[in-house]
């Protein structure tokens, strides 16, 4: 007997499924899909336990008949192509007829629909791919689908799923881009019952910005022009404005024809725009709409229909950074309106600094970002570090230091951040970390993502000088931050740790996000700027020499750098 079998259905279609349902944000993304597809008006989204225990997605579109609803759960069967032709020329957001029966073969189902035109709907329950029950229903005209206990079946691919919070994040930043690709389209998103967010049908891309990602982000942003197109190619949508950004590409959201895409081209050609405009490292904020004949890409290429296959890329990348260069030089030119001028955040004021009483050591100050004073010891005498000479500064980022065995050239901000890696350690240790109290307490409004990171992480937070507590939805409060950041912008500081660790992927919760965290405040309150003066810099010195690890910054860059006397010898050709 040959070795090759054809494998049951209830198995292929379980494989099928490992291709389109990952997690529940699938599943969700495919049934609102489908939705819009129907033409609805209105869209509700409702989960629970992030999408595991149940998914219901609720639309006023076109329904299905009995005929049609039994259909929709045979492998690829659609109403959307009929000939291998109409594959190029995809208009709807679904095309495959592989998204209900996927999710049915791993879930316990139930769709109950009725046609506009009809008196009775019907209901059908699935049960892992087996139908149980088809009977008719009085529901209203439209479709809802209900998902039940996802991936029950199958468990292998259930523990791969992350926590309910960071599912909960998954499926609210489907729906964000989903919204923000249909704002025509009303929408709305529960959890258990309890409203997240919902955004009313509109015909102003900014108003769904604002519903959908809040006021304070769409205040980041600005329109493009009107009518920009070339090749056949059309561009519209709001950019961020210089300096605008985050360290993950989070926030750039890119629609092609109404479909939410992966495009490297316009993910590059923006990065290049905006070299000049932004610091290294940091993606700008986008919501960037692109229209195209269908003929021009190919969104087939992926089971998901998450990425897309540019035929010319060249185009629309020169397209896209000419738009985007165009339209940061226009905000930063002197003749620009007022308006258009604020390129970027306000700086925050730096902190006053009473003079220091007769006698007392002057208290280290940092240039130019503000910061509470890192050194605790206390040094009035004028005995040099032990086994160390001062000889001076150079520049505003070393001290330079005589040991018994050569030159030895220190960096200020790798010690810096050594000293209070340590200090924030042993602090966090000890259950006493110092905060500094917010005069005013500042609610934040967080992506999904962020928010997702920040719950899963509130002790490691707390542990770490923070006071941060929920304040509905995917807001918080900020009551204190670490002694060490006083005087930096809190919803700043917050903001930019959320997003830094979770673009180096150390989002876990554990005793490895404290260290990550307290590595990453430490980076963060860092000396950038130093003015040599001798006490200070011998005050700096001792500190580090009191360290555990005195030689290395967090993340193993040197502190100090040794030239031996025989190697600057060998340097003046004396040996």
């Amino acid at each position: 007997m040959g070795k090759i079998r054809l494998l049951p259905d209830e198995v292929a279609s379980q494989v099928a499924a490992g291709e389109v349902v990952e997690r529940p944000a699938s599943v969700v993304k495919e049934l609102v899909e489908n939705a819009l597809d129907a033409g609805a008006a209105r869209i509700a989204v409702d989960f629970a336990r992030g999408g595991t225990r149940r998914i219901l997605v609720a639309d006023d579109g076109c329904g299905m008949d009995r005929e049609d609803a039994l259909l929709c759960l045979e492998r690829h069967a659609t109403s959307k192509i009929r000939n291998a032709d109409d594959l190029a020329r995809v208009g709807t957001m679904g095309f495959r007829g592989e998204a209900v029966p996927s999710i049915a073969s791993v879930s316990r189902l139930r769709i109950s629909t009725r046609p506009h035109d009809a008196d009775v709907g019907t209901e059908i329950i699935i049960n892992g791919g087996k139908i149980e029950s088809v009977v008719d229903s009085g529901s209203a005209p439209g479709t809802v689908v209900e998902v039940g206990s996802l991936f029950f079946n199958v468990p292998a691919r259930r523990k791969f799923l992350r926590s309910q919070e960071t599912e909960t994040a998954r499926i609210l930043s489907q729906m964000q881009g989903l919204a923000l690709a249909h704002p025509e389209v009303g929408m709305s998103v529960s959890r258990e019952g309890r409203p997240l967010w919902q955004a009313a049908p509109t015909k102003d891309l900014g108003v769904r910005i604002r519903d959908v990602l809040g006021q304070d982000f769409l205040s980041r942003l600005h329109p493009l022009e009107a009518g920009l197109s070339k090749d056949g190619i059309q561009l519209s949508g709001y950019l961020a404005r210089p300096g605008e950004g985050r360290p993950d590409r989070e926030m750039q959201f890119v629609v092609l024809n109404g479909r939410i895409v992966h495009c490297p081209a316009i993910f590059q050609a923006l990065g290049e725009a905006y070299s000049a405009f932004q610091p290294k490292g940091r993606h700008p904020f986008a919501v960037l709409n692109v229209s195209m004949e269908p003929l021009a890409f190919d969104c087939n290429v992926h089971p998901a229909k998450r990425e897309i296959r540019l035929h010319r890329p060249d185009i629309v990348r020169q397209l896209v950074y000419r738009t985007a260069r165009h339209f940061l030089e226009r905000l930063t030119s002197p003749t620009s309106p007022p308006v258009l001028a604020v390129a970027r955040a306000e700086p925050v004021a730096p902190p006053f600094h009473p003079a220091p009483a007769p006698g007392t050591p002057e208290p280290i100050r940092v240039l130019p970002e503000p910061q509470a004073a890192l050194f605790n010891i206390s040094d009035t005498t004028s005995e040099e570090p032990d086994g160390f000479r001062l000889v001076g500064g150079l520049g505003t980022r070393w001290i330079l230091l005589e040991s018994s065995e050569g030159l030895v050239l220190l960096d200020v901000r790798a010690a810096s951040e050594r000293i209070l890696f340590e200090t924030l350690k042993k602090e966090a240790a000890i259950g006493s970390p110092r905060s500094q109290t917010l005069l005013l307490p500042e609610v934040v409004e967080l992506t999904p993502g962020d928010a997702a990171w920040i719950s899963e992480n509130i002790n490691a937070l707390s542990m770490a000088g923070f006071h941060v507590e929920p304040f509905g939805g995917s807001s918080f409060k900020i009551d204190a931050l670490p002694a060490c950041l006083a005087g930096r912008d809190s919803r700043t500081a917050v903001l930019e740790l959320c997003q830094t660790l979770r673009a180096t992927g150390t989002g876990e919760p554990g005793q490895p996000a404290l260290d990550l965290l307290i590595r990453s405040v430490s980076r963060l309150a860092a000396i950038d700027r130093f003015d040599y003066e001798q006490s200070r810099a011998r005050r700096l010195v001792r500190e580090l020499l009191a360290c555990d690890l005195p030689y290395a910054c967090p993340v193993g860059r040197p502190t100090m750098i040794q030239w031996s006397y025989a190697e600057l010898d060998r340097k003046f050709g004396r040996s």
